[in-house]
C-alpha cells in the first residue's frame, strides 16, 4: 500500500514537471524581441519550428536611422527626403518601409532589407 502511494505521488511529480516544462518552451518558442531605438541595431529572436524541430537564432539588423541614411542614396528628386523607416515583416523577411516625402506629402516607398542593408525596391516615387 505505501509502495503503491510513493508511486502514485512520484506519478504526480512527473506530470507537473512534465507540464511547467511544456508551459515554459511553449513560451519560448513564441518570443519575438524588436529593439526599436531608431539610434541603435534591432535584434530579432526568430523562432522557426520544422518536424517538430525548433531553431532559434537572434537575427542583427541595421538601425531605422541606417536604413533612412540607405534610402536616401536612391532618392534622385530634389526636395524629396526620406522619412520615417517602420520595420515589418514581408514573407518572412525583416524589411524596413521608407516613405520619400515630397511637398510634405509620402510619394513613395523605398525597401530596406534589415539584414543585410539591401534595397529591395519600393512603390511609387517621385
Amino acid at each position: 500500500m505505501i509502495k503503491n502511494s510513493i508511486v502514485m505521488l512520484v506519478a504526480i511529480v512527473a506530470v507537473v514537471g512534465l507540464a511547467f516544462a511544456a508551459h515554459g518552451f511553449s513560451n519560448a518558442q513564441n518570443t519575438t524581441n524588436v529593439s526599436t531605438n531608431s539610434d541603435q541595431p534591432a535584434n530579432v529572436l526568430v523562432s522557426n519550428t520544422t518536424n517538430n524541430t525548433t531553431v532559434q537564432k537572434v537575427v542583427s539588423m541595421i538601425s531605422a536611422s541606417e536604413a533612412k541614411k540607405i534610402a536616401s542614396n536612391y532618392i534622385n528628386q530634389t526636395g524629396a527626403t526620406a522619412g520615417t523607416p517602420q520595420l515589418v515583416n514581408q514573407s518572412g523577411t525583416e524589411v524596413y518601409i521608407v516613405p520619400v516625402i515630397y511637398n510634405g506629402q509620402t510619394a513613395g516607398e523605398i525597401d530596406i532589407d534589415a539584414k543585410t542593408g539591401q534595397n529591395l525596391g519600393g512603390a511609387g516615387g517621385v
